[in-house]
């Protein structure tokens, strides 16, 4: 948790309750911000995952997260039917850059 703290500034402390009861601390929030605000289209990749979310045959799994070494994965999972699941995955760098690393990811915001 210490190199994890030293590699991300901002705000830290906060902490949310996530799908499946996971806690999301200060930089996991800060990494999904910068996720949400991404431009997809002509508006936000929050917007264009609220509207994935809405579509009727889909449960939202909700946000995920996932830390590594000066990076952390943010993840949001949409179940499709009672045995699959599509996961929406991004890698936020501690530069601030932004990668969509899994293939839904790509392909959402073409």
């Amino acid at each position: 948790m210490k190199d994890r703290q030293r590699k991300w500034h901002g705000s830290a402390g906060c902490l949310l309750l996530f799908a499946g009861g996971a806690l999301a601390d200060g930089h996991d929030l800060e990494a999904l911000q910068t996720v949400e605000s991404l431009r997809c289209g002509n508006t936000t990749l929050a917007l264009r995952m609220a509207d994935q979310a809405r579509i009727h045959s889909r449960r939202d799994l909700g946000w995920r997260f996932y830390p590594g070494d000066n990076y952390i994965d943010v993840e949001r999972a949409m179940r499709v039917s009672k045995s699959m699941e599509t996961r929406y995955r991004w890698r936020v760098w501690a530069t601030g850059s932004v990668e969509a690393i899994s293939s839904p990811a790509q392909q959402l915001c073409e």
